[in-house]
């Protein structure tokens, strides 16, 4: 095989080790902004028009009262609470861990490969 050939074999996987690993880098990303997004924000529980605290911001009620909610603002709590799903943010978690670390071997392996070629063609030009 031609020198020039196995330089741009080299080159193309290189360069697409690189570009899956982005690809699972944004993915990661954005499971994580997603993640973010449904904790940090208010959110409407179901069949009303109020808004209800962000997840990671609401008051906890005490779980070892005795008392049961008879206003409604503790009833709106309750419902609140029942409305939060944290099967989401916690599932997009779990993906995303994965992806980040196959997408950061990926990358730093073609960055690391692209890098080295560089330096054996640097220092082929350097001898002469």
């Amino acid at each position: 095989m031609h020198p020039a050939a196995v330089e741009r074999d080299f080159h193309a996987q290189s360069n697409r080790l690189v570009g899956w690993g982005w690809l699972l880098l944004v993915v990661a990303f954005l499971a994580w902004g997603w993640a973010a997004w449904q904790v940090f924000v208010p959110h409407g529980a179901d069949g009303t028009s109020e808004t209800c605290a962000p997840p990671a911001l609401a008051d906890r009620p005490d779980p070892y009262s005795a008392a049961t909610a008879t206003s409604d603002e503790a009833r709106h709590e309750r419902n609140c609470a029942a409305a939060r799903d944290w099967a989401t943010p916690v599932s997009l978690l779990v993906v995303s861990v994965p992806a980040f670390a196959a997408g950061s071997g990926l990358f730093a392996a073609g960055w690391a490969m692209d890098r080295a070629r560089r330096l054996t063609v640097d220092l082929e030009q350097a001898r002469g």
